[in-house]
């Protein structure tokens, strides 16, 4: 893998996904993994790193060359979230989705849960990351509300950005997820300190 000072001391910055990467090699069907929202590849960087084979996707075409340039190994897919996920059934047993699934319209997300869910086989795990209600930081104080807690802002990646709170974690995931962890915590990814919650959930069912 090429060096990319920056990218190396980003993740130095938010190594989210140590803890988790015994978990996965477990879990991960055929040492795949699908990463959603790759961007410009710090998590994709740690993934295969770790040993696994990375499938990203990202609605940007500038992120996946970053990406690409930062993990060559990479399969990479251009693919909006408003689309259905362009998989098979069961296609895989790891899908990571690190702040790019709070974008949407309540029932879109609804959706899109709906459809990694269908995407993981039995037993699989997701692990993901939204933004708190609390990331105050980064909030939409003083904008347009769509919905509650989702507002038009005028933001890097889309115009819309929607917040968390407890009450939305556990209606977006249901019985058909096992929570293996749901945590609200600081990170410090960006300038300023931003709350989020980092969740783990495993598809209910036998695995395969």
């Amino acid at each position: 893998m090429p060096p990319n000072p920056f990218r190396d001391a980003m993740m130095e910055t938010d190594p989210w996904l140590e803890r988790w990467l015994p978990l996965m090699a477990e879990t991960a069907v055929d040492a795949t993994v699908l990463e959603l929202g790759c961007n410009a590849g710090r998590d994709t960087a740690r993934l295969a790193e770790a040993g696994f084979r990375v499938v990203g996707t990202d609605i940007s075409a500038e992120a996946l060359q970053a990406c690409h340039h930062a993990v060559p190994s990479a399969l990479l897919l251009r693919h909006d979230l408003h689309e259905p996920l362009p998989f098979a059934d069961a296609s895989f047993g790891v899908i990571v989705a690190s702040l790019c699934l709070h974008y949407f319209a309540w029932e879109e997300t609804r959706g899109i849960v709906a459809d990694i869910h269908r995407c993981l086989s039995p037993g699989g795990v997701m692990l993901c990351r939204v933004n708190s209600v609390r990331d105050v930081h980064y909030g939409a104080d003083g904008t347009v509300a769509l919905e509650p807690n989702y507002y038009l802002v005028d933001g890097r990646h889309s115009n819309r950005k929607r917040f968390f709170d407890r009450a939305a974690i556990d209606a977006l995931f249901g019985p058909e997820w096992e929570r293996i962890a749901v945590e609200e915590m600081e990170i410090n990814r960006y300038d300023k300190p931003k709350v989020v919650w980092e969740m783990v959930l495993r598809k209910a069912g036998a695995r395969r």
